[in-house]
């Protein structure tokens, strides 16, 4: 019989509630990706949305096990500890790049705290005018999940949820 790894049951739970949000008609999910990377034995899972007031930020969650960590699972690899990446990302657009990056990065560190990493990119399209930016904000977690954190699911996505409210609220356009 199969026994389903750590990533396996995140990826069922996540997506779960994910849909689950999208019934509840707090979010639409426009996007969704499962993987096998042949070349490097890794797999992930990611799902987009943006909220159904209205929102235009969209929200990425991205699962993502390697195989070191699925050697280290199946094989109970002392001093290896067994686990998922996650990490979240959101895309919306903003004006004025130094203003805008610094409110989005408070905005982020005020909902999920000093656990995390938040990396900001801004992207635009060469010889497009007028000039249009587009931050591509990302939230990683510094610890690798496991199965003892899938009670901390549902508050995770009230977070994310939240994370998307504020940014709809600051960068959405008209």
């Amino acid at each position: 019989m199969f026994d389903p790894t750590i990533y396996d049951n995140l990826k069922v739970v996540f997506e779960g509630a994910m849909y689950d949000m999208d019934l509840d008609d707090f979010v639409q999910i426009i996007q969704r990706t499962d993987r096998v990377e042949l070349a490097t034995m890794s797999r992930s899972f990611g799902m987009e949305a943006v909220r159904k007031q209205g929102g235009q930020v969209i929200g990425r969650i991205l699962l993502t096990a390697s195989l070191a960590d699925l050697a280290a699972e199946l094989l109970s690899q002392s001093g290896e500890q067994p686990g998922c990446g996650l990490e979240l990302t959101f895309i919306f657009p903003i004006q004025d790049m130094e203003r805008d990056c610094a409110l989005a990065a408070k905005q982020m560190i005020d909902i999920w705290g000093d656990k995390v990493s938040i990396a900001q990119s801004i992207h635009m399209e060469y010889g497009k005018q007028p000039v249009k930016l587009e931050n591509h904000l990302t939230v990683q977690f510094l610890r690798k999940l496991d199965e003892r954190q899938i009670d901390d699911i549902p508050s995770l996505l009230e977070h994310f949820l939240l994370s998307l409210e504020r940014l709809d609220q600051h960068f959405a356009t008209e």
